[in-house]
């Protein structure tokens, strides 16, 4: 079953919507501000984030959502708003693959549905990068930005909660991108093998490109 984690300030549209998505099979988790949201996620481990983007006084949706993309990149993350365009909320662009829905223009919400089974999908193929003959040369693994970056600390010889304090992440965060990175560079689970150790020789090699 779906996880979703649906940040509303209005109790009315937040309950709409969270019975709406639950009817449709998925299992909800809902709250209306951002410090509560960021502990959810750490907890729950949501497949997609539908947040509005104006909750009022403090940090923001577009907040939320720009910390999650970058702290946790395989989720998925669905932006509504009142407003035309994200822009006019005044704080910049959306993360990239956000869906984004405006209120009044939501004629059914099954429209939300689609929207997170749209952003689950991107993110699933943003995340797990397979090496593909035509993209690669070499011998080149291809990974995100967010794997290299995990790639660059486990080759300084941090340990996982090291990993994980450095980004400023639960362990089980950093520990499922440490996975997802091995599973990029084509590594698998193996009794004869660490694949700790084949990463970070890969790394070292030059071997590994960045998306």
């Amino acid at each position: 079953m779906l996880k979703v984690l649906l940040v509303e300030d209005d109790s009315f549209t937040r309950q709409l919507i969270s019975n709406t998505l639950e009817q449709r099979g998925f299992a909800v988790t809902s709250c209306e501000a951002v410090s509560v949201a960021i502990e959810l996620v750490n907890r729950i481990e949501p497949h997609v984030i539908v947040s509005d983007l104006d909750l009022g006084r403090g940090a923001s949706g577009l907040d939320l959502l720009r910390l999650v993309n970058r702290e946790f990149p395989w989720i998925g993350l669905v932006a509504i708003s009142a407003h035309s365009t994200p822009m006019l909320v005044g704080e910049g662009n959306l993360p990239d693959g956000t869906a984004y829905l405006v209120k009044s223009e939501i004629a059914d919400l099954s429209e939300i549905v689609l929207a997170i089974n749209e952003s689950i999908s991107r993110t699933a193929a943003a995340s797990v990068i397979q090496v593909d003959e035509k993209d690669s040369s070499d011998g080149e693994r291809i990974v995100s930005k967010a794997q290299a970056e995990t790639l660059r600390l486990l080759s300084q010889g941090h340990t996982n909660q090291a990993i994980a304090d450095l980004r400023g992440t639960s362990l089980r965060a950093a520990e499922t991108m440490i996975q997802r990175t091995y599973k990029s560079l084509g590594l698998r689970r193996e009794a004869n093998r660490n694949n700790r150790v084949e990463a970070v020789s890969l790394w070292r090699q030059g071997k590994v490109r960045v998306r």
